[in-house]
């Protein structure tokens, strides 16, 4: 069940590839490809191969953690981006995001390292949660986690009524679900360790809140990706007919255009550029970008 969120956060990584190094859409790109590397290294066999690999001790699931703490905080920042008009005000929750982001990682590491976690277990909490190190290092992650994802919850509520765009109003619904839904599942998680201390982990209520979390976590990465492919599905077809149909329009009338307004004889020495090119600029997807917080998202 584990493999699902990892396999659809690396579909969603790839569909966002051609924004990995532009700076309005980095943001999402960076968030999802760090919580892929997050939920691919959480797969039990990936998490015993790899451990080794960084010496053991359980150095894995210190990498796991800050690479979702990361993606995280440059989620919410993308939200922010997309969603935020008022430039002081996003620039005031960008640098608190920034801040946090570094107490908390901060925290983590210094948690992580005053504990003693030899044997490579995936099960941190409730192997080595007894430890005051270790318990730094879960509470102040699962912490920012939940405050992370409800402030997207919060930020996305707050916009959704101003956008005219069906397919934004959409997708912002769908990642606050989304968001929402993964702050259960921390809860989840926070009560499956309480409950596994006090009673058997194998009690009807273990099993039930085990249950809701392989469910829950899938279910919230599914509605997040959903939610930030949307507004290119829907988008994309229509942008693309047209510049299809446009192409073909451009491709009959060139004969005409090469006659009248481009004889070979006026044609510049060397030169290959021809006039038509002027009006087929390179081939963009204006859909595939992260809905920004400016007329353009409000307006559809």
């Amino acid at each position: 069940m584990e493999v699902v969120p990892a396999a659809a956060l690396w579909i969603l990584t790839v569909l966002r590839l051609p924004a990995a190094f532009d700076s309005d859409r980095g943001s999402v790109f960076r968030a999802t490809i760090l919580a892929a590397i997050a939920c691919t290294l959480y797969v039990p066999a990936v998490y015993h191969g790899v451990d080794p690999l960084l010496g053991g001790h359980n150095r894995v699931g210190l990498v796991t953690l800050l690479s979702l703490l990361l993606g995280f905080w440059q989620f919410r920042s993308a939200i922010l981006l997309a969603a935020v008009s008022d430039a002081n005000v996003r620039r005031r929750q960008l640098a608190l995001g920034q801040r946090v982001t570094f107490v908390v990682c901060t925290a983590v590491t210094a948690g992580f390292l005053g504990s003693r976690v030899e044997e490579t277990d995936p099960n941190l909490p409730l192997t080595y949660g007894d430890q005051p190190g270790m318990a730094v290092f879960l509470w102040a992650g699962s912490a920012f986690i939940m405050w992370v994802c409800l402030d997207i919850a919060r930020v996305c509520r707050s916009h959704v009524p101003h956008m005219r765009a069906r397919a934004f109003r959409s997708a912002f619904t769908l990642i606050a679900g989304g968001c929402i839904l993964f702050a259960l599942v921390l809860v989840d998680r926070l009560l499956y360790g309480i409950l596994s201390e006090a009673e058997d982990a194998d009690s009807p209520a273990a099993a039930a809140l085990n249950t809701f979390y392989w469910t829950g976590e899938t279910c919230a990465v599914l509605l997040v990706s959903l939610g930030l492919l949307l507004p290119r599905l829907a988008g994309s077809p229509q942008q693309d007919l047209f510049g299809l149909r446009l192409r073909m329009l451009l491709m009959e009338i060139r004969p005409i255009w090469n006659k009248v307004l481009w004889p070979t004889r006026a044609r510049p020495a060397g030169s290959t550029r021809h006039p038509i090119s002027v009006l087929l600029p390179p081939r963009r997807n204006p859909a595939s970008s992260t809905p920004r917080g400016d007329s353009r998202l409000r307006d559809g």
